[in-house]
């Protein structure tokens, strides 16, 4: 069971195809900063429904491209995400484009805040301009789980 000490899986409004996550993890900001630039450390927790990280590139610069290539461990077919950073501030900020392989066209937009709280550092993941309910629905679903495991990861 992972440990987490707050949890807040939130769906904003249906029209506003945006959602919000939110999780503590028991880890200095500079750990969950690094976990999601430095591709060695996302192979070891970036995945959800039975997806690992198989390939993994990034240049956690303004502008620079990341690619995150998914494989699934049952061997029903890979998928990938790539885009480009638009906000680099290391431990407080992170945002990019997002294009999923699964979604092809839909370039939606993530942001990741940082910030120290007693414990650890909250996450607070929103995740918006999805082109379909549909879309941010499962999109939600996915990051729930890509949330998980990094909360697993970091708070061993």
């Amino acid at each position: 069971m992972p440990s987490v000490m707050d949890t807040r899986d939130v769906v904003a409004a249906p029209e506003d195809l945006r959602l919000e996550l939110t999780r503590v993890i028991k880890a200095p900001r500079a750990r969950v900063f690094d976990a999601w630039t430095r591709p060695e450390m996302i192979r070891q927790w970036f995945g959800a429904d039975g997806r690992t990280a198989a390939e993994v590139s990034t240049d956690a610069t303004v502008g620079g491209a990341y690619s995150i290539a998914m494989e699934s461990c049952e061997g029903k077919g890979a998928s990938k995400a790539t885009g480009r950073y638009t906000k680099v501030n290391p431990y407080d900020l992170l945002q990019f484009t997002w294009e999923g392989s699964w979604v092809p066209g839909e370039e939606s937009l993530v942001t990741i805040h940082l910030r120290d709280v007693d414990g650890g550092t909250e996450i607070k993941l929103i995740h918006d301009r999805f082109n379909t309910k549909e879309s941010r629905d499962g999109h939600n679903q996915g990051w729930i789980g890509i949330l998980d495991s990094l909360v697993t990861t970091l708070s061993a």
